[in-house]
């Protein structure tokens, strides 16, 4: 009988963590189904979706809890029924307040999740502004339009530009 389970962490980077984590995990039979790591500095945060043998699930869970530098936290995985589609939008714009929640206030409106943002802030010295650019990972309903959606967020500002990736 296998389990599946989300770990996720936050902590401390060392060079060989991710590897350590994944060796226990194949040592004790089970496999990273999905995961999702990012660094940030000296910092590590990140998900991971595991299927092992039922019987092996407190050795792994217990080794990933033992790191010390890591606030590791447990949850059984859902299983998911409603069908999906992946999508990836690149959105550029002038930055300004509120524009990463905007978003997030659309995306949650149009039952879309997502899976991963990457953004930035880049500074404009030449005329003292800076601009928003972001990569946005997102899984939709079967039945949601990515054109519309592309369009619904492009009319947040007049200088918003959104391309499907």
């Amino acid at each position: 009988m296998k389990s599946v389970f989300i770990a996720a962490f936050v902590g401390i980077a060392s060079p060989d963590l991710i590897k350590q984590l994944a060796s226990v995990t194949h040592e004790e039979g089970g496999k990273w189904l999905v995961s999702k790591v990012h660094y940030l500095d000296a910092h590590i945060s990140a998900v991971i979706k595991i299927e092992v043998p039922t019987n092996h699930k407190k050795a792994v869970q217990d080794y990933f809890a033992s790191q010390d530098d890591l606030l590791v936290t447990f949850t059984d995985a859902l299983e998911t029924i409603v069908e999906h589609q992946h999508t990836r939008l690149k959105v550029d714009a002038e930055d300004r307040a509120g524009i990463v929640n905007d978003i997030s206030n659309i995306l949650q409106k149009e039952s879309i999740e997502l899976i991963d943002m990457d953004s930035h802030r880049i500074g404009v010295p030449a005329n003292g502004s800076s601009v928003f650019t972001a990569t946005l990972s997102l899984k939709l309903p079967i039945s949601a339009n990515i054109d519309d959606l592309a369009a619904e967020i492009e009319a947040l500002s007049n200088d918003m530009v959104v391309t499907v990736i």
